[in-house]
């Protein structure tokens, strides 16, 4: 399938919402309450355009992720990976590999050197796709409420001045 990444327009909200959703439903079974995933409604909520990527194949959207500056004041300075996901029927194709090395790419563009993201720690499917992009644990843990269960945060990093 020939595929392409670009810009995420107000047009393309409503197929991403619908890949938020079966991203958050498929990669957090087990990790997030079922009944909060079983009743996810991202219809008031889109991501900030800027930043915000999909990968398409000219017609439908298979894949999206944002990017920013760091939200945390403790990394000023570095960018942050803030979502990746594709359509769950498209894990395991490469598609998520080549989101993620593009958005990687936008914030060395960009000029930062350090990037951060955060993943549940329980989710180990994530943990080892970012490792194979030479995120590491950092050794910090968040702790985060979702759906009224305490869960944990990690915090993987990458530094491009390492791979000088």
């Amino acid at each position: 399938m020939n595929t392409f990444i670009r810009e995420m327009t107000i047009e393309d909200i409503e197929q991403v919402r619908q890949i938020y959703i079966l991203g958050w439903q498929n990669a957090f079974r087990g990790i997030v309450p079922q009944p909060y995933l079983d009743t996810m409604n991202l219809d008031d909520w889109a991501p900030p355009l800027n930043g915000a990527y999909v990968l398409t194949d000219g017609t439908n959207i298979l894949g999206t992720s944002s990017i920013a500056p760091a939200r945390d004041s403790a990394f000023e300075g570095w960018g942050e990976i803030i979502s990746v996901f594709v359509l769950p029927h498209l894990i395991g194709q490469g598609y998520g590999h080549q989101l993620f090395a593009f958005v990687k790419e936008k914030l060395f563009e960009q000029q930062y050197t350090n990037i951060y993201l955060t993943v549940f720690e329980d989710n180990h499917r994530a943990r080892k796709f970012y490792e194979k992009h030479d995120f590491l644990w950092n050794g910090e843990r968040l702790a985060i409420n979702v759906g009224g269960k305490d869960l944990i945060e990690l915090r993987y990093v990458f530094s491009n001045e390492a791979k000088r």
